[in-house]
């Protein structure tokens, strides 16, 4: 699975903590997401919250339905936050809580019902445990 992490170093030095065993690519300009995301399978962008307008461009450049993307969504509301660039033809999951990764079962926020079995397959991959969380 092709799997691409928008993250501060901060935050990728988590991400590395929590899948250590699995391989991706860390991307510290999102300038770089244009070449890369038409291969991702997976997207761990850490930074989403603070740059809503790239929902756009999973949107438009990523695999459709085929791409999951999770985000920090602690302190949103997933569909006020992504009403500005609905409908999303992409899987969307918030995650929430402190630590937001490096922990033992993540807390994740599905912003459609359609997209636990990509969210499934997502953390079967990452070899991590998860909680569908509602809020």
């Amino acid at each position: 699975m092709n799997t691409l992490v928008l993250a501060t170093e901060e935050q990728e030095a988590e991400v590395s903590l929590k899948f250590y065993n699995r391989a991706y690519l860390h991307l510290q300009d999102p300038a770089e997401l244009k070449a890369w995301l038409p291969q991702a399978d997976l997207v761990i962008d850490l930074l989403l919250h603070e740059r809503p307008k790239r929902l756009a461009q999973y949107n438009q450049q990523g695999k459709g339905d085929k791409i999951t993307v999770f985000f920090n969504a602690n302190h949103l509301n997933l569909t006020e936050f992504t009403s500005a660039y609905a409908p999303l033809n992409f899987n969307l999951a918030g995650l929430i809580g402190e630590p937001l990764v490096n922990k033992e079962v993540l807390e994740v926020v599905p912003l459609r019902e359609d997209s636990h079995r990509s969210i499934d397959k997502a953390f079967v991959f990452l070899a991590s445990l998860y909680q569908l969380v509602k809020v």
